[in-house]
């Protein structure tokens, strides 16, 4: 046992003395928590849809609850907001809105806005 010290004792001080990198942090995303979780209740995505249309179907998630005239927001995987969207029907968990800002894509996530998404999401084209 006595052979095997030296050779822990030198390569603890190897790895003890190796600096490690660190990556450059990200600039934070102002709409999802420091764990990376959303903050925004998430109430469907948007499903397939004809690009010229002025409405998109959203498929709503089980117990979500939404009704006529409720302003909800899309946004990207980035949590980027894509569309302001205002529910104008719903049929079960298909809920029909119209697209007041924006473009949302099939698959984007719907949810409700907070004041910081609702303030961002005004800058996307009319």
């Amino acid at each position: 046992m006595n052979r095997f010290r030296p050779v822990c004792l030198l390569l603890a001080l190897l790895t003890g003395c190796v600096a490690t990198k660190t990556k450059p942090s990200e600039e934070p995303n102002p709409f999802a928590l420091p764990a990376g979780s959303p903050r925004n209740v998430r109430i469907g995505f948007v499903q397939g849809y004809p690009v010229t249309s002025l409405s998109v179907p959203v498929l709503l998630l089980p117990g979500t609850l939404v009704q006529d005239k409720m302003i909800v927001v899309s946004r990207d995987p980035r949590l980027n907001p894509t569309a302001i969207l205002e529910i104008t029907s719903v049929r079960g968990r298909i809920a029909v809105a119209r697209i007041v800002r924006g473009q949302p894509q099939p698959r984007d996530e719907v949810v409700l806005p907070s004041a910081d998404l609702s303030e961002r999401s005004q800058e996307l084209p009319p």
